[in-house]
């Protein structure tokens, strides 16, 4: 564009030079100069004309090619385009020159924002549809671990009525044996009193003093089974009433849930059936989910675990890792852990005692890459008494200061670890 400007001042200064506007000052005066008529006034018209055409035509070239209008600072970045100042001194101002070009009222442009507007639409249109779509998805698996807790709440309930009748005619027997021990008692205690009355000494024999002693052992065993016997009961009554509320709590969730949400659960249901044992539990997890860190003695004692209910481990796993995901960003994610654990539906605990570490170190520690973790947050499932009925996940939190990268490790799956009630 320097070559163009140079060219465009010589032009003028033979223009001028033609005019007679310029002084000569070694040739003879200008009215003596003979043959050389005087310069057109439209050449110079008709030469800003042709620059300003190609000015517009490298204005239309840049539309085409990048496909908006360029301002003065895209012109500065490359000597391929005119130079901004130059264009402004034909024009005027940067805006007549993309006014001449007719560029603000030009219909391609106008579609091609229309074009842009349509497609930032359709992004987020899009960006609904994936928020839906993972909304509905776990909808779906809410609604089949809903299912499946309702049917293992069912069996529970009907595994822990048949073990409530059983302890009551347990029941009944003991104290049938009770009344017939206070009878044989009773009995004693006569013949006991006839012998004294007939006997000179009055002390009874030390072989009615045996079955005397005997009998009131006896006895006293029969009272404690009995005991022992009524406090199970009560136990199995408020254990099945926790499962009817369970049950309808449950059976609430799936009828809210709606039929496409039963649907697409048995869709689910159809593409991986429910873990049969704790350990494949794990072993799908530790597969399947991206932000937990399982250790070895996870699936140790994974193994070891009668839980009956594995795909409330999966389902727990699966939470806890979104509970991972939130704490992998060191900035933090507005809340505490606790109520994040609490928000997405855990039975969270953020430590053990110190009694308990101190009576069973080796229990709460795990080793994994060469580090030992010490184990203190956990998650309880299930409710009752027995390790068939509830089971334990103990994690390590490690906020990435020490030797092991930050995130939540899984140390141990199934069984309740000793505390100060065990």
């Amino acid at each position: 564009m320097a070559k163009k400007s140079s060219r465009r001042a010589k032009r003028d200064d033979a223009a001028e030079a033609q005019d007679g506007s310029a002084p000569d000052a070694g040739g003879p005066p200008p009215a003596v100069r003979l043959g050389r008529p005087k310069a057109d006034p439209r050449l110079r018209e008709v030469s800003l004309l042709v620059e300003e055409a190609d000015y517009l035509l490298h204005l239309y070239r840049w539309i085409v090619l990048a496909g908006e209008p360029p301002s003065a600072q895209d012109w500065l970045k490359t000597e391929d385009w005119p130079h901004p100042d130059i264009v402004v001194e034909v024009f005027g101002s940067w805006e007549r020159f993309l006014a001449a070009g007719e560029v603000p009222d030009s219909p391609l442009l106008g579609r091609l924002r229309e074009a842009e507007r349509r497609a930032r639409d359709v992004d987020a249109r899009a960006r609904e549809l994936e928020r839906e779509l993972t909304r509905v998805d776990d909808l779906r698996r809410q609604a089949e671990t809903a299912r499946r807790r309702r049917e293992a709440a069912e069996a529970e309930r009907d595994e822990e009525a048949r073990r409530a009748a059983r302890l009551e005619r347990e029941v009944e027997r003991a104290e049938a044996r009770a009344g017939q021990a206070e009878g044989r008692l009773a009995e004693r205690r006569q013949e006991a009193e006839q012998t004294a009355a007939g006997s000179s000494a009055g002390e009874p024999s030390d072989e009615w003093l045996a079955a005397h002693e005997a009998l009131l052992g006896e006895l006293e065993a029969v009272r404690a089974h009995r005991e022992d016997l009524l406090r199970q009961v009560e136990e199995l009554g408020e254990a099945a009433e926790r499962d009817r509320q369970a049950v309808a709590r449950l059976s609430t969730a799936l009828a809210e849930s709606g039929g496409r949400a039963d649907e697409g659960a048995d869709e689910a249901a159809g593409g991986a059936a429910p873990p049969a044992t704790v350990l494949e539990a794990v072993e799908r997890a530790a597969g399947e989910l991206e932000h937990l860190t399982f250790t070895r003695s996870a699936f140790e004692s994974a193994a070891d675990s009668p839980f009956r209910r594995p795909g409330d481990i999966l389902d727990t796993l699966e939470r806890i890792d979104r509970l991972a995901a939130l704490y992998a960003d060191p900035s933090g994610f507005g809340t505490s852990l606790t109520e994040a654990a609490t928000s997405l539906g855990l039975t969270w605990r953020s430590d053990v005692s110190e009694l308990a570490r101190s009576r069973h170190p080796d229990r709460y520690t795990v080793a994994h890459d060469g580090a030992r973790l010490d184990l203190g947050p956990h998650v309880a499932i299930g409710s009752g008494s027995g390790a068939g009925f509830i089971a334990r996940i103990y994690l390590h939190v490690a906020d990435g200061s020490g030797n092991i990268p930050r995130g939540i490790y899984v140390g141990h799956v199934g069984r309740h670890l000793p505390d100060t009630t065990t």
